[in-house]
């Protein structure tokens, strides 16, 4: 029974940011980087490289944005080996307590499903003494089907079409009435100076504003793959020099979610782990 324990534990800690890169590449990284042909996988410096050049989606699209980086072949071969990897399964936590607990933005769609994830975890007898919702300003009105669907439910209140204020309305709606008692803090960053809306670093610097003590606190994250890695890989660079420690956490990787997506994720996690 122990052993199992223990395996189990290690499977569980592999799905954070060490599943791409942990003391050098890992296999999943290796087999990424023969499947579409690209060399350099064997410093972090040349990953990081090869990776931003050849996989960061092109600037001014969104994750929700179409667009094609692979062949048919190359595809096929990828979407094979990430369906049954880290990158694809779901995460679930490893302690039964945490100091805070966080709901990281992104569409309607996909915080609706954090949010389910969070309710589940909170059946499961997952506890928390705080819970932050990470927002910003992004314009629902330029975002995703789901996004648009949500900003009329907005502007009907007279609420602004942001991303902060779907994240309020989301959990307004699905909140359980055991945790009507729980501090819920929501936590909106502004667009960086050049123009562009806010992003996970961000967010993050701004509810660490929150803390008074942070040395030996425990944060659990709510994310959803394949996006696990690469916002662990963030939370551990930012949060590091506060002495918290990190677990991130999410549902499976849907169907739908592009090779694309994946690529881009894995060049983001490299960076912020050099970073």
């Amino acid at each position: 029974m122990k052993k199992i324990l223990l395996a189990l534990t290690f499977i569980s800690s592999i799905f954070s940011c060490e599943a791409i890169w942990n003391n050098g590449p890992t296999q999943l990284l290796k087999d990424i980087f023969k499947i579409m042909d690209v060399s350099g996988v064997e410093t972090l410096e040349t990953a990081v490289q090869q990776s931003n050049f050849r996989w960061i989606r092109p600037k001014g699209l969104e994750r929700w944005d179409v667009y094609s980086l692979l062949d048919n072949t190359q595809r096929v071969a990828l979407t094979k080996k990430i369906k049954h990897s880290s990158l694809a399964r779901e995460k679930l936590p490893l302690k039964k307590h945490y100091d805070a607990l966080v709901i990281l933005g992104a569409t309607t769609a996909r915080v609706k499903s954090r949010i389910e994830f969070f309710k589940k975890l909170h059946k499961q007898g997952i506890t928390f003494d705080k819970i932050y919702l990470l927002g910003s300003t992004r314009d629902l009105k330029i975002g995703t089907e789901s996004d648009k669907e949500m900003e009329k439910t907005l502007e009907a209140k007279n609420l602004e079409a942001s991303e902060m204020n779907m994240i309020n309305e989301l959990w307004l709606q699905a909140r359980p009435d055991s945790l009507k008692n729980i501090l819920v803090v929501a936590v909106q960053a502004q667009q960086r100076p050049d123009g562009t809306r806010a992003n996970t670093e961000d967010t993050l610097k701004d509810m660490m504003i929150d803390f008074v003590e942070t040395k030996g606190k425990s944060i659990l994250f709510i994310s959803n793959n394949p996006y696990i890695c690469y916002q662990d890989a963030v939370e551990k660079k930012v949060l590091k020099p506060y002495g918290i420690a990190v677990e991130t956490v999410g549902e499976a990787m849907t169907k739908e979610e592009t090779m694309e997506n994946v690529l881009d994720t894995v060049a983001r996690c490299l960076t912020n782990i050099q970073k």
